[in-house]
């Protein structure tokens, strides 16, 4: 197992730490996501790890969609994350060549970008349901120089918001949330 796979399967069932504790009544509380609900979240992230599949199983560039918001978003959840992880989980996998969000590279490469998704919304869920958040200054360390590198991109794409400024010793998971432009302490 690479270090990226390593990761980005921990920040995924990070995500399903929060996803599964969400009281059924705070699926439409509003996140840090501006003019998402917490159900909205999920659904984006459903739609991502769906790309992220897809990608892995072909090679090919693939965008996330928004799925409509389906009848039972925690079946869903579940499906996603146990079909993305068996797509992972396959001899020879992490090597495969293709043209992937981050443009050429492996499917290792993927991850390393892919990772930031469920670290982030995890803290947008848990923020919003009143759960604990399941993010770590691991994870956070690991996704902060490749979210850094590309944040003006996806700063103009519209993926992340302006940077919120956090004390240069606040710990690693505060930092990277204000470099995707959540403030940590609010």
């Amino acid at each position: 197992m690479s270090l990226n796979l390593r990761n980005y399967t921990k920040a995924l069932y990070g995500m399903d730490a929060v996803v599964q504790r969400v009281p059924g009544d705070a699926w439409g509380s509003p996140t840090p996501c501006e003019g998402w609900t917490a159900s909205d979240v999920v659904a984006h992230c459903i739609g991502v790890m769906a790309a992220l599949k897809k990608q892995v199983e072909t090679g090919e560039f693939a965008l996330p969609e928004n799925p409509d918001e389906p009848d039972d978003l925690l079946e869903a959840w579940n499906t996603a994350r146990d079909e993305t992880l068996e797509a992972l989980d396959q001899p020879g996998v992490l090597g495969r060549e293709g043209n992937y969000w981050v443009g050429p590279g492996t499917v290792d490469d993927l991850l390393g970008f892919a990772l930031w998704d469920p670290l982030t919304h995890s803290w947008d869920l848990a923020t919003a349901t009143g759960v604990d958040a399941a993010g770590s200054d691991e994870l956070a360390a690991a996704a902060m120089p490749v979210i850094g590198e590309m944040a003006p991109s996806l700063r103009q794409m519209g993926l992340l918001a302006d940077p919120i400024e956090v004390p240069a010793n606040a710990a690693m998971m505060d930092r990277f949330l204000g470099l995707t432009g959540r403030n940590p302490v609010a």
